[in-house]
């Protein structure tokens, strides 16, 4: 797989030189990204799909697979520049949801360093972990829903439940002139 790297912000970049991203590459991948994650100071990652324009599902499995390689190291693999195709792909697959998938490597930084200007604080202390940033960044845009508790009282009985027939009689039954839907019943 003909490929480069290079380093932005605490973050590894991984350009995929490819037009197409399939089972003949997904061996050199896996090896790439492991090594990425496991050898290199910076295990979050953004790989670049700007040349990619197909992908089959060797192609997407090495993507989840860079996803969970690199959260096995406490990182972040990013997926940048997808073309629609493996956009839409995804989003069949609901992939889309649990990858980390951004336009551009830009859209990527802006979102990181104004978190890393702050988290840095003053001279001489560490600044946080890009992928501690990119966490809190991704979960402040999440609402989570809340979900009232059932009670059992608030269940319904298999035999509660009105069944279509028993619907349309009642309504036939309240408004005379209202017609019933579907098939005539066999005498």
């Amino acid at each position: 797989m003909k490929h480069s790297t290079s380093t932005r912000k605490e973050l590894t970049i991984l350009k995929i030189e490819e037009e197409v991203f399939d089972f003949r590459h997904k061996e050199s991948f896996k090896q790439t990204i492991d090594s990425m994650v496991n050898k290199e100071s910076s295990k979050n990652l953004i790989i670049d799909f700007s040349q990619v324009k197909a992908i089959d599902s060797c192609g997407i499995s090495s993507m989840l697979l860079a996803h969970q390689l690199a959260n096995q190291s406490t990182g972040l693999a990013i997926f940048v520049s997808l073309c629609k195709q493996i956009k839409d792909l995804l989003k069949l697959t609901n992939l889309d949801k649990q990858l980390y998938i951004f336009s551009s490597i830009n859209e990527v930084v802006t979102l990181i360093e104004p978190a890393m200007k702050t988290k840095r604080g003053g001279r001489g202390k560490a600044q946080a972990p890009a992928d501690e940033i990119i966490d809190e960044l991704l979960c402040d845009e999440l609402d989570l829903i809340v979900e009232p508790d059932l009670h059992d009282e608030h269940l319904v009985e298999q035999d509660e439940i009105p069944h279509d027939s028993d619907i349309s009689d009642s309504l036939a039954e309240k408004e005379p002139g209202l017609k019933k839907r579907g098939r005539p019943k066999k005498n």
